[in-house]
């Protein structure tokens, strides 16, 4: 007769896992990001100094060529939201497919608990300051319940911009909603069906936008705030981390044409509004052109040891990049108070004062508040805990005939 070893499923053993990589060129990347996003907003204050407006008039009274190139320039500077969300898609996801891989589940539970801590305590500051500044600075009255349920974003869309405490918390609302369905698509959809699953998020992004924009009059808030017309940039670098989790390597680059795309993308990026969706190409294509230069070349730093640019070492500005949370929640406060609060820091330096005034705040948030909430999440931390790890199956041999 034959005989067959079993060939069951992979075996277990109860023991702690190593942690997965650091990718710390992102420190970096948050940092840009978020500089850029803190420009962007506190360009328009700084356009309003009597110096600065001064400078940006012509000969004939009219505003001059470059200032309206740099105005475009900088308003386009809210592609930082989008490189946050790209590299959320990236991390998340990453992080979700070494679980399940070592795990053969993923702690649903653990998950969730890790982004309340990271999420919470900062979003319902910002939350809470909005009717001290509706009381005390004549802000404008949010919608507490919308915001306290994270559908600030929806409720920003429909009745426009409103308090300076929660504009800038819609980002937090739309990366909200990809943490509560994120793990549960990746912990439900098999691995092969994963690719098909990113690309049906794009595609209902898309679709989405299509709609709004063929559709919806007065759309653009709905464009630049809907959840569904967002999510594109998280499935992108979901993609990302899934190319690299199981080791797909991306065609090697020669410098000189790597620096003549980034070169290239750069003059089209400063010519051009980032947020110009004045027909249906631009609505739809154009930030995949942006995001994927971006996505590529992030992808040079992370992985290509021919890379020009490392970023690796611990430098001030990877310190910065783990503060870049606290740097986007509170520079709009920031500008606030030196606009009206502290009108002395209004000069032609008053970038430069809002960027040192966020990293001193920042900074003090991060050290005094966030670092030791951020240390409960060691009872959540999925590659830290006893769990069990599962083994690969070894493939069973061929049968062996034995002589009864």
């Amino acid at each position: 007769m034959s005989i067959s070893p079993s060939a069951d499923t992979a075996p277990t053993i109860a023991a702690p896992a190593a942690p997965v990589p650091y990718f710390q060129p992102l420190d970096i990347v948050r940092f840009a990001a978020a500089l850029l996003i803190l420009i962007t907003h506190s360009y328009e204050h700084w356009t309003d100094v009597p110096q600065v407006a001064a400078t940006m008039v012509d000969w004939g009274g009219q505003t001059a060529w470059w200032a309206t190139k740099l105005k475009v320039f900088v308003g386009s500077f809210n592609i930082g939201v989008d490189i946050f969300f790209l590299m959320s898609g990236f991390l998340i996801t990453y992080l979700l497919l070494a679980e399940k891989q070592r795990y053969a589940r993923i702690d649903i539970k653990s998950f969730y608990m890790r982004r309340v801590l990271r999420i919470w305590p900062l979003y319902y500051f910002c939350v809470a300051m909005a009717p001290v500044l509706a009381h005390f600075a004549n802000e404008p009255a949010a919608n507490m319940p919308a915001h306290l349920l994270f559908l600030g974003n929806f409720d920003l869309a429909k009745h426009g911009w409103g308090s300076t405490a929660v504009n800038h918390l819609w980002s937090i609302c739309i990366e909200e909603h990809f943490y509560l369905v994120w793990p549960l698509l990746i912990a439900f959809v098999p691995r092969h069906k994963l690719t098909t699953a990113f690309g049906a998020v794009i595609l209902l992004s898309f679709l989405t936008r299509l709609y709004f924009f063929y559709f919806v009059p007065d759309s653009y808030m709905s464009l630049y705030l809907n959840t569904l017309c967002r999510w594109d940039a998280l499935a992108i670098g979901a993609l990302f981390a899934y190319a690299y989790f199981y080791g797909y390597q991306l065609p090697r680059v020669p410098a000189a044409l790597r620096w003549m795309l980034y070169g290239a993308t750069l003059l089209v990026f400063a010519s051009d509004s980032y947020g110009n969706w004045d027909n249906v190409f631009l609505l739809s294509f154009k930030k995949y052109v942006f995001l994927g230069v971006i996505a590529f070349f992030i992808g040079n730093v992370l992985f290509n040891p021919d890379s020009a640019v490392q970023w690796r070492g611990r430098t001030i500005f990877h310190y910065f990049g783990k503060i870049s949370y606290g740097i986007y929640m509170f520079h709009g406060f920031v500008i606030f108070a030196l606009v009206r609060v502290f009108p002395m820091f209004h000069t032609p330096l008053f970038i430069l004062w809002v960027l040192l005034a966020t990293l001193a705040v920042s900074a003090a948030s991060y050290e005094l508040v966030e670092k030791p909430i951020l240390r409960l999440k060691k009872y959540f931390d999925a590659f830290r805990q006893q769990r069990t790890l599962v083994v690969p199956p070894v493939p069973a041999p061929e049968p062996v005939s034995v002589p009864v």
